[in-house]
């Protein structure tokens, strides 16, 4: 058993190392240039199942979503806390049809997840998630279908305000405001400028801070009283693409200021999507 399980080691240390090699050289080839940041944390293989989709910080943890967990690490992305590979319950299932966890944002012990079910469009929800378990609490929210028509792919949380907001369109001239006790819906705030393909994204100091699936991965900041855009940067400068999503795909962001100076940390996925990187910038 011993000499079986040390021959398995070497072999899986060998497919890994592969993995490593090759995901590394194609993300070189498809991302071309990159925003200069300060350190990244990867994963490759099945771990990259629960962080693909978005990530969020209760300023002690980092929480990450696949499209159907849900995971907390320590901020040195080195040890998993809690996991929940099925977050996605039969009641969401059976009730919703919700097939798919999308962006995700963090308040007061609670995680708040994006549902959709899966290009339907007729069940766009908001579930309440445990942020010690990360078990579902029971509680979600269906949104309004005649605001959410491409259902809801993220959501950002102004937890001091007791506000949400959100968005449904690949590309965006507009998000909504919700109350954030029930997800009644309070307002449009109209874009200065169109953000295409939003992931996810988190609040500071009155603006969104977005993070977005465009040509070139960029992230922006909108002014959520007067909507104006502004693109903080480009995570990439390989702008070609055959297909949608090829060579990779942005996803979403979370703020935190950390004690090497970083603030904006990213989520996206590797050229083959068997690898995703969290990566820190000042």
């Amino acid at each position: 058993m011993t000499a079986f399980a040390n021959i398995f080691n070497k072999i899986f240390a060998v497919f890994f190392s592969v993995l490593l090699t090759l995901t590394g050289g194609l993300n070189g080839l498809f991302e071309g240039e990159v925003y200069p940041y300060e350190s990244e944390h990867a994963v490759v293989g099945l771990e990259t199942l629960t962080r693909s989709q978005d990530v969020t910080t209760d300023g002690e943890y980092f929480y990450f979503s696949g499209k159907h967990a849900l995971e907390k690490v320590n901020l040195s992305c080195d040890e998993i806390i809690a996991l929940n590979e099925k977050a996605i319950t039969d009641e969401l299932k059976e009730k919703y049809n919700s097939q798919h966890i999308g962006g995700i944002s963090c308040y007061d012990g609670i995680i708040y997840a994006a549902l959709e079910d899966s290009k339907e469009w007729q069940h766009p929800i908001i579930a309440l998630y445990d942020a010690e378990t990360l078990e579902y609490t029971g509680v979600c929210y269906e949104l309004p279908t005649d605001l959410q028509t491409r259902g809801v792919p993220w959501v950002a949380v102004d937890g001091e305000n007791g506000v949400a907001y959100t968005g449904d369109s690949r590309n965006y001239t507009e998000i909504y405001k919700f109350r954030l006790s029930d997800f009644t819906y309070l307002e449009t705030i109209t874009l200065s400028g169109e953000v295409q393909k939003i992931q996810g994204g988190e609040i500071s100091d009155g603006k969104l801070y977005a993070g977005t699936n465009d040509m070139t991965r960029a992230v922006f900041t909108i002014d959520l009283e007067s909507g104006e855009v502004t693109k903080l940067f480009d995570r990439i400068m390989y702008e070609y693409k055959l297909i949608d999503n090829f060579g990779g795909e942005g996803e979403g962001l979370t703020i935190l200021p950390m004690e090497d100076g970083t603030y904006i940390h990213t989520l996206q996925l590797g050229a083959l999507f068997i690898d995703s990187t969290l990566r820190h910038y000042k």
